[in-house]
């Protein structure tokens, strides 16, 4: 009878599979290609920058406690380049691909009760629970497959110590690691009350294992594998090779689709297992009457939940700095790299810069996300309705610009606030907050400016949005690894992270700062044109 039951439930998953890979034909490849273009395009210029002296130095920096924090462990007898591979980049991609794993998962299911066409779906011959059966054999499917794609071209490159067990170890640790995170999504669905929520609550648990992850691999192992990142990271690729942490996400994978089964069969249609918070008013609000309450209104739980993230990240990484003074007065050879005696405010001067362009660079996607919650509006037509009334294009296009703004001021804040108040009490000689400060503000020029280029794309190209997306993951990228590479100064002169030059390690430039500021206000002028005179359309 249990086993008749279960396959009712489950009839037509085939079919709804298919339907799902006709409706993401463009979308599903285009996150295989990108995700493995994030992990393997930079294997073959390990050699231009690893070998040697170069080598000692390189292992030296990584084990710093910041970029411990921030990358991961470096582990082995002596640094190869697959060690210093794994360690500069898995965490960063396990990220990515947890992302990726997150968007899908939410888009196939709570996505799709939302707008109603789960309950379209359900109307006809197909079982109770039969689409999230396609979910999760899509996501069995694309992390096979993109874990087999990047073991494989990690291998093709025959790069020096990166051989080919260690990349099939690499890839399947990233694999498993993302359906970790969409079998705990599938679960996060069934809880809360709308896509929105899911979203949130499985990013902000995708983050709350990365914090973990970094301070298990400064102060505790425990709580490293603890976190599913820092697991992965206990498989040691091109060293040991091993194959238990993976097994260990493997089976608790397992077992989270079980207990989204289980909390499937319980819940309601377009409902969530967990009570809905805040008591819920006869009437609105005086101020969802104007466009820019209405505009707070629609993204206020985003920007309070990016707040706190950004404000715990930017704690996080502060809590290192007690670790880092310890390792700049042991470390000659560091001292010598960094071209400063055993001073410790010259030596973690550059390490603060370098967590404030990580946190600003964080910062920014909350920026980016409030741009593009008036094209998200349009695309669900409710546009229509507010449009429909006498409400102007111009300030409800100005309601947005003004939010950016503001928003973009919080995060830096923020990341001053909560980085000063955790290094004021592990610190021996911490920085002033006024230093903080403006370490933290120097790039609130960027923020804005990705902003404006936001709302330029709703108000100009609404359907290429993405262009915003893939401008601040490449800005990212130039950051984070383009001294690594030998870049050519201009290319990192391509982003306003680099633009900016890095104050105090570098001479402040109020030119540029403001030039860039006004470049940002200008697309939020740019965009506007744009907005009040094309078509609205869903």
């Amino acid at each position: 009878m249990r086993s008749t039951a279960l396959n009712n439930s489950t009839v037509a998953w085939s079919d709804l599979l298919q339907v799902i890979g006709k409706r993401d034909r463009w979308v599903l490849p285009a996150w295989i290609l990108g995700v493995v273009f994030f992990c393997v395009a930079f294997v073959p210029a390990m050699p231009s920058f690893v070998g040697g002296e170069e080598s000692m130095v390189l292992s030296e920096m990584m084990k710093n406690p910041a970029m411990v924090a921030m990358c991961g462990i470096l582990y082995g007898d002596e640094p190869s380049m697959g060690i210093l591979y794994t360690q500069l980049m898995m965490v960063w991609s396990a990220l990515l691909v947890g992302v990726m794993n997150i968007l899908i998962v939410v888009r196939h299911t709570r996505s799709d009760e939302d707008e109603g066409r789960l309950e379209v779906i359900r109307a006809l011959p197909t079982g109770r629970q039969a689409s999230m059966s396609a979910v999760v054999v899509l996501m069995v499917y694309l992390n096979v497959l993109v874990a087999a794609a990047i073991a494989f071209f990690m291998a093709m490159f025959h790069v020096e110590s990166i051989d080919p067990a260690g990349c099939v170890v690499y890839g399947a640790a990233l694999g498993v690691c993302g359906l970790f995170f969409a079998t705990l999504t599938l679960v996060v669905v069934q809880l809360v009350h709308s896509a929105r929520g899911a979203i949130g609550l499985s990013l902000g648990l995708l983050g709350f294992f990365y914090l973990l992850r970094a301070y298990g691999d400064v102060s505790s192992e425990a709580a490293a594998r603890l976190s599913p990142l820092g697991l992965i990271l206990r498989t040691y690729p091109f060293f040991e090779n091993k194959w238990g942490p993976i097994f260990i996400l493997l089976i608790v994978s397992v077992l989270l689709v079980v207990v989204a089964f289980v909390l499937g069969r319980v819940r309601d249609l377009g409902a969530g297992l967990l009570p809905v918070m805040g008591r819920k008013r006869a009437h609105a609000p005086g101020s969802l009457s104007g466009e820019w309450g209405l505009t707070w209104r629609l993204t206020r739980g985003m920007i309070i939940a990016w707040a706190v993230t950004v404000f715990i990240f930017s704690a996080g990484y502060a809590s290192v700095m007690g670790d880092m003074e310890t390792f700049v007065r042991e470390s000659p050879l560091y001292q010598q790299l960094m071209g400063v005696g055993a001073d410790a405010e010259e030596i973690t001067q550059p390490v603060v810069v370098m967590l404030m362009l990580i946190m600003s660079i964080i910062g920014a996607i909350p920026v980016l996300a409030v741009a593009f919650k008036l094209r998200s509006e349009e695309q669900k037509g409710r546009l229509d309705y507010v449009l429909g009334k006498t409400v102007s294009r111009w300030r409800l296009f100005g309601g947005y610009g003004g939010l950016v703004v503001l928003v973009a001021l919080l995060m830096q804040i923020l990341t001053g606030i909560g980085f000063y108040g955790v290094a004021l009490t592990v610190m021996d000689e911490p920085f002033g907050f006024g230093f903080v400060m403006k370490v933290a503000l120097n790039y609130f020029p960027a923020l804005v400016f990705f902003g404006g280029l936001g709302l330029a794309l709703v108000g100009w190209c609404k359907n290429a949005t993405w262009i915003g997306w893939a401008y601040l993951g490449g800005g990212f990228l130039i950051t984070f690894l383009g001294g690594m590479l030998d870049l050519p100064a201009w290319v990192g002169k391509l982003t306003p992270f680099g633009l900016i030059p890095r104050w105090p390690t570098e001479e402040f430039s109020f030119h540029i700062w403001a030039f860039v500021l006004v470049a940002g206000l200008g697309l939020i002028w740019f965009g506007s044109l744009g907005f009040r005179q094309r078509d609205i359309t869903a």
